[in-house]
């Protein structure tokens, strides 16, 4: 158990023993409110009553939590999770009381951290309708009994999961709704990543068990373009605190949440999700054949082992018409991931073949802002050219950002290198490194080697001529990146 975890959890048991299980409450001797359980499929937007943590230590004293529980309803919160820790998170469980008596027909979540079959009893008669059921302090065992219990009261269990061993350890319980936390207990750092990773392993498991677990997003999310791509990596809901309190407008920042949420929804597809999975869970680059115009070297690069293929239509030598893309993507199907790469103009058309299923994802080349992608309302990420360290200090929040190679004559596909004293400072820096940029079959273990990126774009360097890739290349390229993992 990680070490702020233990002393929650050592000064729980402590409180316990002197205040006894209902830490010195008046919890009604059964339940008085509705049980109102929330509908899932519908979306979730959970809005926390939350005073402070150990990471930000008090945020807010929130003296009215009834007010803000209104103010959350009234924005268009489907659920009110109420922490009611007193020590860490400065809480109540008249906080929970209070809340659930003045609306009775919202869903209210306790959110502590409950060890015990009798705190789910305590939960119960106190109102809450969802219980936080958190994996890492609980044996398997206790868990079981805490999940199977709250469901026979007819309550919800939330369990909470950071990792992919507290996954494998719930997946017997064919759990109903999982939270995912994207928070590092260890480190507080929050890797908004990683939750898209487990979240393929737990469809990939459904798909097994013939099952279907719901997952909300916990931690990390800011703003709306943070809740698009929760969404549209398929989480059922999100759940959102600090950013709220923080934000001065209730109201406003969660109506952009809900709206960012549910616009992600209507996009769903796996894109982000299987690229997390392979990075986080097989531990190799992805690797991304840009400029392909034919369904031949297609085929080629995914028989050698290609993630993504990407194409062109934009302004370039390799660019190839909307007509040519359906065609080579209808060959590749689900064999490969498919991006369609834009700089300022053709975006209209390259949206509609996202929107139609035809590619995952577009490629923004251009000098478009976060806001102007975000408002195409598709799956998106951001290319940029890499000039200087000022480049990494990006505004776009995309579940990633591809550096490509500065040249102020083309926005790509010139063949010419990242200045490698820029991959030095992202290496120094821990930044994450997605890039594209004279990659080739002979550089390309070294520069694994060294930069050990999460995903390589390659192009020019497989080519015979632009948009004509040589077969040979490209399969001496998936060799010398096989080799650099061995």
């Amino acid at each position: 158990m990680d070490e702020i975890l233990k002393k929650i959890v050592d000064k729980r048991k402590v409180t316990i023993q002197k205040k006894g299980i209902d830490f010195g409450k008046n919890i009604p001797s059964k339940r008085i409110v509705p049980l109102i359980l929330p509908d899932v499929d519908e979306g979730m937007i959970v809005c926390e009553i939350k005073r402070g943590s150990p990471s930000e230590g008090r945020m807010n004293d929130i003296p009215d939590p009834v007010n803000w529980a209104g103010n959350y309803i009234d924005a268009g919160a489907n659920a009110v999770s109420v922490l009611t820790e007193e020590d860490f998170f400065f809480g109540s469980l008249d906080d929970l009381i209070n809340i659930k008596n003045k609306f009775p027909g919202t869903t209210i979540l306790r959110k502590d951290f409950l060890l015990s079959e009798e705190e789910i009893d305590v939960s119960y008669n106190a109102g809450a309708d969802m219980v936080l059921l958190i994996t890492s302090i609980l044996e398997y065992e206790v868990l079981k009994a805490m999940k199977e219990k709250s469901e026979k009261l007819g309550m919800l269990p939330l369990i909470e999961i950071h990792n992919i061993d507290e996954l494998e350890k719930i997946l017997p319980l064919k759990p109903q709704l999982v939270g995912i936390n994207s928070r590092d207990l260890k480190t507080f750092r929050i890797d908004r990543n990683y939750p898209r990773a487990l979240i393929e392993r737990i469809r990939k498991d459904n798909i097994a068990k013939n099952y279907k677990t719901r997952v909300i997003f916990e931690s990390g999310i800011r703003n709306l373009t943070d809740a698009f791509f929760a969404g549209s990596s398929d989480f059922s809901g999100v759940l959102v605190g600090t950013s709220i309190i923080k934000s001065g407008d209730l109201k406003a920042k969660i109506t952009e949440i809900k709206n960012g949420f549910n616009q992600g929804r209507s996009v769903k597809n796996d894109f982000f999700n299987r690229i997390f999975e392979k990075i986080y869970f097989d531990k190799k680059p992805v690797v991304k054949i840009c400029g392909i115009t034919n369904i031949e070297d297609a085929q080629t690069a995914i028989e050698c082992g290609a993630d993504i293929i990407g194409f062109i239509h934009a302004d370039s030598p390799r660019k190839i018409s909307i007509d040519e893309i359906r065609k080579i993507s209808s060959h590749i199907g689900k064999k490969a991931l498919k991006s369609v790469i834009v700089v300022d103009r053709y975006i209209d058309e390259a949206v509609n073949l996202v929107r139609e299923g035809v590619v995952d994802a577009i490629q923004f080349h251009g000098d478009q802002d976060n806001d102007e992608c975000m408002k195409y309302g598709v799956n998106w990420y951001k290319a940029i050219r890499l000039k200087d360290l000022s480049g990494f200090e990006n505004v776009y929040h995309p579940p990633f950002v591809l550096y490509d190679a500065f040249s102020q004559k083309a926005y790509g596909g010139t063949g010419k290198t990242i200045d490698r004293n820029l991959l030095d400072h992202a290496k120094a820096n821990n930044i994450p490194l997605f890039f594209a940029g004279g990659i080739n079959p002979d550089n390309v273990y070294e520069i694994i080697k060294i930069y050990d990126p999460l995903l390589i774009d390659v192009s020019t360097g497989i080519e015979t001529s632009p948009g004509k890739k040589d077969s040979n290349k490209i399969k001496k390229l998936f060799e010398e990146i096989k080799r650099s993992q061995q």
